[in-house]
């Protein structure tokens, strides 16, 4: 593994977001970037948080927004981790290996204690494949499943096609699919869904979107060792899982079940539109207008406690 870029993206009196490279002992370039108020220090834990399958860091930080400079504001430390597949990292075509990148990360970031953000499919690869890291300290999920199902024909439908997000871009109907499957329902600061579909995604690749249906359909995908839903269950991280009711890819039934079959504490709050502003789906509990009122600061309360 080596860690061999650093460039300086972003700077300002109050914020410098840096980006690295770091490679896999297979030889895939992953991307890391932090993000770090200038002159400040804390005594918590840093923040890493990972995207969905097909995301990007934008999912995190779109335009100057997002959840990475919400917590930096506050005076956390944040990395936002590019995974094979995402982002600017390089290419991807096994999910078990996606899951595994997580320790080259915390081997690249050389701390002994770090908090975890993950979103959808592959937060539940992030936390089977590392369930039992000493580093993690607390896990914040996002509509993370532990069982799986195919959530619709349509989401059936676009993993058959390969997952390719660029595919939908391109039309009103495929426009219309993003919609369904990850903004349903949801209210978004002027062109951010669209935007975000057509900057900040990336097409799995046919391997990836092959093996992610056929975990869909088999409810399960084994491991190298067990499965996801034996490793996520025997998880023992303090975790707080959050669940958007409208989210048409990765079902909230399939998350919900995790805090009835953990071995560990998680703790489950769901959004609806009868109690908060809006249900939330799968992009608008992160870029949605309301995220910052209502999801941003259980996110960082969980992280401050004393004790989870």
């Amino acid at each position: 593994m080596n860690a061999v870029l650093a460039l300086l993206l972003t700077a300002s009196p109050e914020l410098s977001v840096s980006h690295r490279r770091v490679d896999t002992p297979d030889h895939v370039a992953l991307a890391l970037y932090r993000y770090q108020r200038v002159g400040v220090t804390t005594d918590q834990p840093p923040v890493l948080l990972i995207p969905e399958l097909g995301f990007s860091r934008a999912a995190y930080d779109f335009e100057g927004r997002g959840l990475a400079r919400w917590l930096v504001a506050r005076g956390l430390t944040v990395y936002v981790a590019e995974l094979r597949g995402q982002g600017k990292a390089g290419p991807g075509v096994s999910l078990e290996a996606l899951g595994g990148d997580l320790r080259v990360i915390l081997d690249a970031l050389k701390v002994k204690t770090i908090d975890l953000v993950v979103h959808g499919w592959a937060g539940s690869l992030v936390i089977a494949s590392n369930a039992t890291d000493p580093r993690i300290r607390r896990v914040i999920a996002l509509n993370t499943p532990l069982l799986a199902e195919p959530p619709s024909v349509l989401a059936e439908s676009f993993l058959e096609d390969g997952g390719r997000f660029s595919s939908l871009a391109g039309s009103p109907q495929g426009a219309r699919t993003f919609d369904l499957l990850f903004s349903m329902w949801s209210k978004f600061p002027r062109g951010t869904d669209r935007g975000f579909l057509s900057t900040g995604t990336r097409d799995l690749s046919r391997p990836v979107a092959a093996q992610l249906l056929a975990w869909m359909r088999q409810g399960d995908l084994p491991l190298a060792s067990g499965s996801v839903v034996s490793r996520m269950t025997n998880s023992t991280k303090p975790t707080l899982l959050l669940l958007g009711l409208a989210d048409g890819f990765a079902s909230p039934e399939l998350c919900a079940v995790w805090r009835e079959r953990s071995n560990g504490a998680v703790k489950l709050r769901s959004f609806s539109r009868l109690e908060t502003k809006e249900d939330f789906s799968h992009l608008s509990m992160l870029l949605g207008t309301y995220a910052p009122e209502i999801v941003f600061p259980l996110v960082h309360d969980f992280l401050a406690r004393a004790t989870p």
